[in-house]
């Protein structure tokens, strides 16, 4: 059984890895640039102490990274 995983775009064989950010990682709907994130859906929310690390999927060809977020949306 083969467990390479490929990437959705391109096909290329992506890494496992971890995502982090000492920042929050916000979603939104829009390309607009903004001067303050008011509205936004926080998908990774600001480290205090501890910076947690998720598990993600990195495309090294077309730059795709992949994670899931946790379940438990904060809105801003």
């Amino acid at each position: 059984m083969n467990n390479t995983v490929r990437c959705p775009e391109c096909s290329n064989e992506v890494k496992q890895g971890y995502i982090f950010s000492p920042r929050r990682i916000c979603w939104s709907e829009s390309a607009d640039s903004i001067i303050y994130d008011s509205g936004s859906e926080v998908l990774m929310g600001d480290s205090i102490f501890k910076i947690k690390k998720i598990p993600a999927l990195r495309c090294e060809k077309c730059n795709l990274v992949i994670f899931k977020y946790q379940q438990n949306k904060i809105k801003k």
